[in-house]
């Protein structure tokens, strides 16, 4: 199929499940309703279109302008206080493959190989690579990151919701507010503050009157001092380059990220994301995570065979990410749900986006994520190296 009938069909498909989820109150319904429906339509051989191949690129760029463009002189300060928490992520990612790994083997039928490079949490093409490489079953490895990290990102937002019924949504703003800040445009606009941005996409009515105001706020962001759209695409597509280029992990969405984040801190007139689209790109991020999904996932899963690996690294990794983000909250001081953000093995674009959604600094989740991926792509394939 045309991916220029895909793009309205996906969408259309996205949209339809997003407002499904939201009536049955499911958190963050723009992203769990475009995977879950879409997944689930792809398991079952429904014959959905692909994703067009720039929906990916396209994504992350878009999302890396929105955390940049919400950078300021404080956030850079700030970056001194990474360390910790980054340090804590990445020796437990890479506790998981070499120390939890070779446990899965022995109480599994996994060969050693096979479970260690199953047990990583990031770096999905360099582990199949090695998968190769080394004779591993690369069907399993690929079958147990994929599945895992499918249901930590569904499970995510329940922890979230179950945070805010207990706590209170006045937690969540007020914690946003105090970790991101809240000042004015630059330009002359008010800037949309951290607890601005989870009020908007909390409430999630369909109601057309609201969805033609938004509509037109958007046209209007969009529209009004060209120049600055103009400087703030050019920084995001150069940054963006340069560092996919590079093969730095998600580059496309850290090069933008940071071509348009120092741009920001040293005040050049860069063109905030319109808030009233994030809900569109947790769309486009559902559909584009829902590709994982094929008929070889479920026919593997229904053999039945991965299913006891699968559940156990599944909780292992989930409880040890719950762990490492109570150690970043006790070493680094910061607050819990930032913390599980940044600790939580569910994806760097995904985690970086729920931090966008809840109201927490995206630009901390990130980095601390970067480090984790940067760490796992790094260190696990010269180990390999050494060995064979």
């Amino acid at each position: 199929m045309p991916d220029l009938l895909a793009v309205p069909i996906l969408f259309a498909v996205g949209f339809l499940a997003w407002g499904l989820f939201a009536l049955i109150r499911a958190p963050v319904p723009a992203i769990l309703g475009p995977l879950i429906v879409i997944g689930g339509l792809r398991i079952a051989q429904v014959p959905v279109p692909a994703a067009p191949e720039l929906l990916d690129p396209l994504v992350q760029v878009l999302l890396g302008v929105f955390i940049g463009s919400k950078v300021t002189p404080e956030t850079v300060h700030d970056i001194r206080n990474l360390f910790r928490p980054a340090l804590v992520v990445s020796i437990w990612a890479l506790a998981l493959v070499f120390v939890y790994g070779p446990v899965l083997s022995a109480v599994t039928w996994l060969d050693p190989v096979t479970a260690v490079l199953s047990s990583s949490v990031g770096g999905l093409p360099e582990m199949m690579v090695l998968s190769v490489e080394t004779g591993a079953d690369v069907a399993v490895v690929v079958l147990m990151k994929i599945v895992r990290a499918l249901v930590i990102i569904t499970a995510f937002p329940f922890i979230f919701q179950w945070y805010v019924s207990r706590h209170g949504r006045s937690a969540i703003g007020e914690s946003a507010a105090a970790e991101t800040g809240s000042h004015h445009d630059r330009t002359g606009d008010t800037d949309v503050a951290a607890d601005d941005d989870a009020s908007w996409s909390r409430s999630e009515r369909l109601n057309l009157d609201r969805f033609v105001r938004g509509a037109r706020e958007v046209f209007v962001s969009l529209a009004t001092r060209p120049h600055e759209l103009v400087l703030t695409g050019l920084l995001a597509a150069a940054g963006a380059f340069v560092l996919a280029t590079l093969g730095v992990p998600a580059g496309l969405m850290v090069g933008a990220m940071l071509g348009v984040s120092i741009a920001s801190a040293y005040g050049l007139p860069v063109r905030r994301f319109p808030p009233r689209l994030f809900n569109l790109l947790l769309v486009a991020l559902g559909i584009m995570v829902s590709q994982h999904f094929t008929p070889e996932t479920g026919e593997m899963l229904a053999a039945g065979a991965v299913i006891g690996p699968l559940v156990l690294s599944t909780v292992v990794v989930f409880v040890t990410g719950l762990l490492s983000a109570w150690v970043i909250h006790r070493f680094a001081g910061w607050d819990l749900p930032l913390c599980l953000l940044a600790g939580a093995p569910g994806g760097f674009t995904i985690m970086t986006s729920l931090a966008v959604y809840y109201g927490y600094d995206p630009f901390r989740v990130s980095m601390v994520h970067l480090a984790r991926l940067l760490s796992i792509k790094t260190v696990v394939p010269l180990v390999f190296t050494f060995l064979m």
